[in-house]
């Protein structure tokens, strides 16, 4: 019996509910920006709406983002599990989306492409194109100012998947008729995953890795053949 859309909307719709907003919750990675060095190990960085010092014995890139699990102590802030925040989550930070739940069929993208006010959106429409062209489907949720974006294709059984969101970054995935495998890189958001198993509706299995984006968006019109 093939799958049907409710099925993968089901899946994004429940990670996005998980994809709890808060500015330091340590069981779950949040964004970093990396705002000046101030000596080979102490850097200034953002935290959500603020700036802060650390320290980091890795070296890292001034204007760089990155996904980190943060624990706040007293009188100083502990970053571990430090990631490059995912190339999709930048584009999706950068372009301006529906509100609410969409999935992107070919009329839809084409209609998006037409009324593009910016380079960035284009660029973002014609990846979808260009991603349908290979049969690999997008759907998106905003809410709140809150992104998330799932791609997802078909196969004979299956639906493979992967997504981005805020706060649980990177997941990739398997859904079946009757289970669902879930790929993360941080233990905390497959714990909470399991966690929350019974709203997906689905037997969860989880893997605890790096995901791989289904398709790689392109940086500029030249990569492009649609």
């Amino acid at each position: 019996m093939p799958l049907n859309i409710s099925k993968v909307g089901k899946v994004l719709k429940t990670l996005n509910r998980l994809n709890t907003p808060t500015e330091f919750n340590a069981t779950l990675p949040v964004k970093v920006e990396i705002k000046k060095e101030i000596n080979p190990i102490t850097y200034l960085i953002k935290l959500g709406n603020r700036e802060t010092e650390t320290k980091s014995y890795i070296p890292l890139e001034v204007g760089k983002k990155y996904l980190a699990q943060i624990k706040e102590f007293k009188n100083r802030i502990q970053i571990t599990n430090l990631k490059e925040l995912p190339k999709l989550m930048e584009i999706l930070e950068k372009t301006n989306i529906p509100e609410g739940f969409k999935h992107y069929n070919k009329k839809e993208i084409l209609k998006h492409l037409s009324i593009s006010k910016d380079k960035n959106e284009f660029m973002f429409f014609a990846n979808l194109l260009l991603a349908l062209e290979k049969e690999i489907y997008h759907l998106s949720i905003k809410e709140n100012n809150k992104k998330s974006l799932m791609q997802y294709k078909y196969t004979k059984n299956k639906v493979s998947f992967y997504s981005v969101f805020s706060n649980l970054g990177e997941i990739e995935g398997e859904i079946f008729s009757y289970k669902a495998v879930i790929i993360s890189p941080y233990k905390n958001v497959i714990e909470l995953i399991k966690h929350h198993k019974k709203e997906i509706e689905l037997e969860i299995k989880t893997i605890l890795k790096e995901p791989k984006p289904l398709y790689e968006f392109k940086n500029s019109l030249l990569d492009l053949k649609v």
